[in-house]
């Protein structure tokens, strides 16, 4: 794989994964919805992850089960940056 594909796939894996752990770490405030501005590919996958916490967890445990499946995507990103990296470098 040419090093600046690769450099460029990783950029992208490792903003999807730093978007999830900034979610899954940031201070919930009650007004959130969890969305960034304008539909992107990032706000769709964030989206179905609050479909699913609603879906899993009553309202009281809501945002817990959303920040752990955020929390839980962003490791799954980190770990095919990591795999991209040792795999194709």
């Amino acid at each position: 794989m040419n090093f600046y594909l690769l450099i460029v796939c990783e950029c992208i894996l490792l903003f999807i994964a730093g978007n999830a752990f900034y979610i899954a770490f940031k201070k919930y405030d009650g007004a959130d919805d969890f969305t960034f501005n304008g539909l992107t590919s990032i706000e769709f996958l964030f989206s179905v992850l609050v479909y699913l916490s609603e879906k899993m967890a009553s309202a009281k445990a809501q945002v817990f089960v959303f920040k752990s499946l955020a929390f839980l995507f962003g490791l799954f990103f980190l770990g095919a940056a990591i795999l991209t990296w040792i795999l194709f470098r």
